[in-house]
């Protein structure tokens, strides 16, 4: 089944991060950011398309046409986010005697988990907790078991880097997953305790409330909630989108498929500026093999400037897979760059070369 529609929100960077946050828990995750060679001539730049002069191409092609705007090799950058204002982080480093740490219950979302902890500065002065922390699991009999991190949380960073006031409270994000290999196999790595070190210093501890690291864990920054700006949507894209691509694509070679952006409304969306997008296909062989092939790409604006109202345009995509792509079940999806981008995913099995 293929799933499309409109915009909708997803927290650090949109769509790929709730479609691929188990890839990046797996350990010996590789990203290719950057597009691998294809066998197109490149353009040469990675800056948006100038506005096209007048061409018979101009005018958008219409669905009921069967026309389809050709794939063009113009590589855009990755998506960043907007950097929020800068708050003060020059207090002290908060140590452990400063704070009294609390965990709440696990969340869960979308194939992936969260553990929040909270820091209350128990102490007559600022501190702050600025860099990245340690954690390790604590057996019931006191074996501590370092366990690798990855940065960044699927669910976002709790609030900004800032001094905590005395009795201000910090967070931190410790995230994991329930939807890999390992825990779809019935495998489970939960701990009673789990350690944090701080940035300055010392440690702390505090209970687990039964979070699995099986699938590996990953830690926002620490944040102070109540510094956090209050989240300002933007505007939603008018535009839907759809895949349609074969059920099957080979490691080494190029995915074809299209596009079809559909614009229901009674007025023109112009491709002004020209819109980025992210295509990506994550897929895994085993618990530890995880490739998650992240591609950035403009749209063919010179051919088309407008969806038109009440219309549709069908845009050719190509999405190289790399020879190492494992075979099996993969994640693949598609949407333009930004929070209220149009975003679409289809299922996809990866074979291997020759298989």
């Amino acid at each position: 089944m293929v799933e499309s529609s409109a915009p909708r929100y997803a927290p650090r960077g949109g769509r790929l991060i709730a479609l691929l946050a188990i890839a990046g828990l797996a350990s010996g995750c590789v990203v290719a950011s950057t597009a691998p060679e294809s066998s197109q001539p490149t353009s040469g730049t990675s800056s948006a398309p100038t506005k096209p002069g007048a061409s018979a191409l101009a005018s958008a092609p219409s669905a009921s046409s069967g026309a389809v705007v050709s794939w063009v090799d113009r590589p855009a950058p990755g998506y960043v986010e907007p950097t929020p204002r800068p708050y003060p982080t020059d207090a002290r480093g908060c140590g452990p005697k400063d704070l009294k740490v609390s965990a709440g219950d696990v969340g869960a979302g979308l194939g992936n988990t969260n553990l929040r902890v909270d820091f209350a500065n128990t102490s007559d002065s600022a501190c702050v907790l600025k860099g990245e922390p340690t954690i390790g699991g604590l057996r019931a009999d006191g074996t501590l078991v370092p366990l690798p991190i990855t940065e960044g949380s699927y669910f976002g960073d709790p609030g900004p880097t800032a001094n905590i006031a005395p009795r201000a409270v910090a967070a931190l994000n410790i995230s994991g997953a329930d939807a890999c290999p390992a825990a779809e196999s019935g495998k489970h790595r939960v701990y009673p305790k789990l350690r944090i070190g701080l940035p300055n210093g010392g440690s702390i501890d505090t209970a687990a409330h039964g979070f699995d690291t099986v699938c590996g864990v990953s830690v926002s920054q620490f944040g102070v909630p109540a510094d956090a700006e209050p989240a300002v949507d933007p505007p939603l894209s008018p535009l839907t989108a759809q895949i349609s691509a074969p059920p099957t694509a080979v490691a080494g070679q190029i995915l074809a498929y299209t596009i079809t952006l559909t614009n229901a409304t009674s007025a023109d969306v112009p491709l002004s500026p020209c819109p980025a997008y992210d295509e990506f296909v994550g897929s895994s062989s085993t618990t530890d093999d995880w490739v998650a092939t992240v591609l950035h790409y403009y749209l063919d604006c010179d051919a088309t400037t407008t969806i038109p109202a009440g219309g549709s345009v069908t845009f050719a995509m190509r999405l190289a897979l790399p020879a190492d792509q494992p075979a099996g079940i993969a994640k693949f999806g598609w949407n333009v760059q930004g929070v209220g981008g149009p975003w679409a995913n289809a299922p996809l099995e990866v074979t291997a070369t020759g298989g």
